[in-house]
C-alpha cells in the first residue's frame, strides 16, 4: 500500500481475524509509530485504520479526540488519546512485564519519568523552538536552551548503553527515543554521539522496523 492509496479511510489488519483493538493514524503524522511500536514489540493483535485529513476533522473522529489528532487506540470500551499515555498504557496490560516493571517500584516510577520528562521538558520545547525560529529568533534559542539542558539530561541517564533504565528496554524507551528523533530533526539539539548511538539502536529494533513499515 502506498502513500497515494490512503486519501480514503483505510483499514489494514495485523492479523487474519477481528482485533478488538485499533489504532487511528494520519499520513504525515508523527506520534502513532511510538504505540505501534509498543504493540509490535508485544506482538500484540491490532487493526490499523488511517485517516485522511478530512477524516480527522470530521464528527467521527473529533469524537474519539476532541482535537481531531491522532494517535487514538479504540476497543469495546472506547477510545483513549495521547501517545505517552497509550503507551504506557498498553506496558501495563502485559502480564509478562515485557515493556513496565511492575507496578509501585521504582522501576515503574522511573518509566513514568522518563516518559514525560521527555514530552514536556524536550519533546515541547522543541516544537516551540521549530516554530519561533523565524518570527522570534530569541524565543528560539530559549527553547533549544531548554532542548539542550533536557538532552544531556538523558544523556546522562543513558551511561553507555541503549535504555534509561539499567533492567533494559522498556516502554520510556520508545517514548524518549522518539522524542530525541524530533528533536534532533527540527534542529533543536544537535546529536551527540551517545544519543545518535541511542537513537539509531532504538530504529534498529525490529519491532520498530514493523512498525514504520506497517505506517509508510
Amino acid at each position: 500500500m502506498t502513500r497515494s492509496d490512503l486519501t480514503d479511510t483505510a483499514t489494514v489488519p495485523s492479523a487474519p481475524g477481528t482485533s478488538q483493538l485499533r489504532v487511528y493514524h494520519r499520513v504525515g503524522a508523527g506520534r502513532p509509530i511510538r504505540v505501534v511500536w509498543a504493540l509490535e514489540e508485544l506482538g500484540s493483535d491490532y487493526e490499523l485504520t488511517v485517516l485522511s485529513a478530512e477524516e480527522a476533522r470530521a464528527p467521527a473522529h473529533l469524537a474519539r479526540h476532541p482535537m481531531g489528532r491522532v494517535p487514538v487506540i479504540e476497543d469495546a470500551e472506547g477510545s483513549l488519546f495521547e501517545s505517552t499515555a497509550l503507551c504506557l498504557h498498553i506496558g501495563e496490560l502485559d502480564e509478562t512485564g515485557a515493556l513496565m516493571p511492575a507496578a509501585a517500584t521504582r522501576g515503574r516510577a522511573l518509566v513514568q519519568q522518563w516518559a514525560i520528562f521527555a514530552m514536556t521538558e524536550l519533546e515541547a520545547p522543541a516544537i516551540e523552538h521549530y516554530r519561533l525560529r523565524e518570527s522570534s529568533p530569541e524565543g528560539a534559542a530559549r527553547a533549544a536552551e531548554r532542548c539542550g539542558m533536557a538532552a544531556s539530561a538523558i544523556e546522562a541517564a543513558l551511561t553507555g548503553s541503549h535504555s534509561l533504565l539499567p533492567a533494559g528496554f522498556t516502554v520510556a524507551d520508545i517514548v524518549v527515543s522518539e522524542v530525541v528523533r524530533v528533536a534532533e530533526r527540527v534542529g533543536a539539539i544537535k546529536p551527540t554521539p551517545a544519543t545518535q548511538s541511542y537513537v539509531d539502536a532504538m530504529a534498529q529494533r525490529p519491532a520498530r522496523v514493523r512498525a514504520a513499515a506497517r505506517l509508510a
